[in-house]
């Protein structure tokens, strides 16, 4: 026993020089995870420790002379490639863009950013350092090579034209992202997102160069597209606002139309009502003219009978008695040219109405009174008298 602590003690000296670096108290930040790993023999339970040990985040850990810490930050990182594409918070892997090439034999550029995270679970940190990468540089460089890789490979596989359709473009490069994720997602690495943020086509020359007389010439061809597309929006916006002053003007007409029918509508409504009212009217009126014209029929029909000449007498007789004339004068020519006329003494026309009447059942009135009387009356009070 004594023999093996005599043979411990020079190799934790050794350990101890080796790492005094790493020993003493040590701080995780706010996104930063410890693995352990101890340099010792295995036999002495040297290697990396399991999961419970992995510090985390805002942790404080003691680091024995014997003990190393990997730290790993699983904040998300940014990559990118090509010039003046670097910022404060992308890390610029290279000034040059990506080459490839399209399907069709044309040689294009690109420049691209990578978003991608060291996943923060303690079993998948030990298993990242075990088998993968020891430090956040290691795993750098294996994000740059399976991005930079399937980038050209999918790229590889658009046409010229198809490099230039935004939806093909955007599904390609969704499927670099998904074959990184595929590849790289097993071994505790996270790649969340490829954005392609420009493609050229141009081929580099010898002499570091660049030849762009494609990419010239597509350059022309999408400013003249642009114009076309300008002048068709013009085209549309014309068309648009005539749509609209039609629409208007049809509407306008339409209330003129619907305006015009009611007004009619009213006065067709107006001029029956009218016509019907008259017709009424005058269906009215003909009744009634009917009626008279039939009253006036029977009336001639019962003056040309048998009592009608007495009716006739009873009727002059009252319209005289009426007028109270002292004579009358009675036509004795024959002929329109006949004047002879003779008078006839009312008194003795009243006698004769006393006749009449009892002819059509009126009682006849008292002719016995005493002539004294009649004689002192005055022939207008006879008439009057008569007349009664």
């Amino acid at each position: 026993m004594n023999a093996r602590k005599i043979f411990l003690i020079p190799l934790l000296l050794s350990t101890v020089a080796l790492s005094a670096c790493d020993t003493g108290f040590q701080h995780m930040g706010t996104t930063e995870y410890g693995v352990r790993f101890r340099k010792l023999p295995t036999f002495m339970g040297g290697g990396l420790g399991s999961a419970e040990s992995v510090a985390h985040p805002l942790q404080t850990v003691v680091v024995f002379p014997w003990e190393t810490i990997r730290r790993f930050d699983t904040a998300p990182q940014y990559l990118s490639w090509g010039k003046g594409m670097g910022d404060a918070s992308t890390q610029l892997v290279q000034d040059e863009d990506v080459y490839t090439r399209a399907k069709d034999g044309n040689e294009a550029a690109l420049k691209l950013t990578v978003r991608y995270r060291i996943k923060p679970d303690p079993a998948s940190l030990v298993k990242l350092v075990q088998n993968v990468a020891e430090t956040e540089d290691d795993v750098r460089n294996i994000v740059i090579a399976v991005v930079r890789s399937e980038i050209r490979s999918y790229m590889n596989q658009l046409k010229t034209s198809e490099f230039r359709d935004d939806k093909k473009r955007n599904e390609t490069v969704d499927e670099v992202l998904q074959s990184a994720q595929r590849h790289l997602g097993p071994l505790g690495i996270e790649v969340e997102a490829v954005n392609l943020k420009q493609y050229r086509f141009v081929r580099p020359l010898p002499d570091g160069g660049e030849d762009t007389r494609y990419q010239d010439r597509l350059r022309e061809i999408q400013e003249m597209e642009q114009d076309i597309e300008g002048e068709r929006s013009r085209v549309e916006t014309v068309r648009a606002k005539k749509q609209k002053e039609y629409s208007e003007a049809e509407s306008l007409y339409n209330a003129r139309v619907s305006e015009a029918k009611g007004f009619k509508e009213q006065s067709a409504f107006q001029g029956d009502s009218y016509y019907t009212a008259r017709s009424n009217e005058a269906k009215a009126i003909l009744a009634e003219g009917n009626a008279e014209v039939a009253g006036l029929t029977k009336q001639i029909t019962a003056l040309s009978g048998k009592g009608g000449q007495a009716m006739l007498r009873l009727e002059v007789a009252k319209q005289l008695a009426k007028a109270n004339p002292r004579f009358v004068a009675m036509n004795q020519g024959a002929g329109g040219a006949a004047v002879d006329l003779s008078k006839t003494d009312l008194n003795q026309l009243i006698g004769q109405l006393g006749i009449v009447e009892g002819l059509v059942g009126q009682p006849p009135r008292a002719q016995n009174a005493p002539e004294k009387s009649q004689k002192n009356e005055s022939p207008a009070a006879q008439t009057q008298s008569a007349g009664n």
